[in-house]
């Protein structure tokens, strides 16, 4: 019975001890508990920074891919263009180029191409972008060629009225600005007109669209009318151009010397 007693006294002691020490457990083990959660919430938030840091990275490089897919798009667009001029040409051969050099001084209006002798192109050929005339091949390299602008001054280009085939002579005037000469005054052409090459000279194929009428004016005791125009090639702009192989009946038969 005795021993009966203090096992139960015992039982009843360690009972008490658990249920002081419990809270005390308790206590002693919160500053453990927190400092897992926190170091739980910091790599979870480590992980969202991480993530958000890959998701921004992701996205600069999708945008810079988006870019560079609106610039093939734009060069699709180009090309097709220039195909559509180039189909439409019957038998004259023609050879894509692409714009490497532009210079627009107020003496001098020139592309260099990123075609030269290597390619055939040779000089004095027409050369075209996907609306009208561009210039004409004035030099040669191995590797390049450099085209003279029709706004350059020291151009002239034989053209005649679409409208009415009245001729005169196309020169450049500099900053996308040409003058229609030799037209007599009375003659009909008005403002909008559309002038091709006329193909005298034997310099320009005959046919192509080179400019349009801004400005027609008479000046006293002048026999020729005052008349200015525009490039419909978008000289300041294009970056693929079509050089035009010119015939056998329009070659110098010195060029081959």
């Amino acid at each position: 019975m005795v021993a009966d007693h203090y096992s139960q006294a015992l039982t009843h002691f360690r009972s008490l001890l658990l249920t002081t020490l419990d809270p005390i457990e308790r206590a002693a083990a919160l500053p453990g508990e927190w400092y897992d959660w926190f170091q739980q919430d910091y790599q979870t938030l480590n992980e969202v920074q991480l993530e958000n840091q890959r998701l921004k990275t992701e996205i600069l490089l999708l945008k810079a891919q988006q870019q560079q897919f609106s610039k093939l798009k734009l060069d699709v667009e180009r090309l097709n263009r220039l195909l559509g001029t180039a189909s439409q040409m019957d038998d004259t051969q023609v050879q894509i180029a692409s714009v490497s050099f532009y210079s627009q001084t107020p003496y001098t209006h020139f592309y260099t191409l990123n075609k030269g002798q290597l390619d055939q192109v040779e000089l004095n050929q027409t050369v075209i972008d996907a609306k009208g005339v561009v210039g004409q091949i004035t030099s040669t390299t191995p590797v390049s060629s450099r085209v003279r602008l029709i706004t350059d001054p020291e151009i002239q280009v034989p053209v005649r009225v679409q409208r009415n085939g009245q001729r005169g002579m196309l020169s450049g005037m500099g900053h996308d600005r040409l003058k229609l000469m030799f037209i007599p005054d009375g003659a009909a052409i008005r403002v909008g007109d559309l002038l091709e090459t006329s193909g005298l000279g034997h310099v320009y194929p005959e046919g192509y669209p080179i400019a349009r009428v801004t400005q027609v004016s008479q000046t006293q005791g002048r026999p020729y009318l005052s008349i200015q125009a525009e490039p419909v090639a978008e000289l300041n702009r294009s970056q693929k151009v079509l050089i035009l192989t010119r015939p056998v009946s329009m070659r110098d038969p010195h060029d081959d010397d």
